[in-house]
């Protein structure tokens, strides 16, 4: 598959990703606290995120443990790296907290496509 219908698709996978996390963390958030409520919808956010990933972007069938470890460690670097840039750009501008966020995305989803692509569902 060629990279534009794969960053495409991987721009899709993250309005999903967010809608499930939004969705389910709505309507927990009624009966749960909120952190709890948040732990939940973030978690099914990112299996969802994954399998999207996986099955979905790249097109990998083939199973791995491995790849379930590299895919959270990507994701863990990806919330250190948008939350330094976004607090980078806030220092520098402290007003423009909408570029803060639109640029600290930007750059994290560059990050994990990249990661994704070349390292843990490369074509082997």
């Amino acid at each position: 598959m060629n990279v534009r219908k794969e960053i495409a698709r991987f721009l899709i996978a993250g309005v999903i990703v967010n809608t499930v996390d939004f969705s389910i963390y709505y309507i927990l958030f009624h009966f749960l606290p909120f952190s709890i409520s948040k732990g939940i919808s973030f978690t099914s956010a990112g299996i969802v995120s994954y399998l999207l990933t996986k099955y979905w972007i790249f097109k990998r069938n083939q199973s791995s443990h491995a790849e379930i470890g590299w895919y959270v460690l990507i994701n863990f670097l990806a919330l250190g790296i948008n939350v330094l840039t976004n607090q980078s750009m806030l220092n520098v501008w402290p007003k423009n907290i909408l570029l803060a966020l639109i640029f600290a995305t930007a750059l994290t989803g560059a990050f994990t496509f990249s990661c994704f692509k070349w390292w843990v569902f490369r074509a082997k």
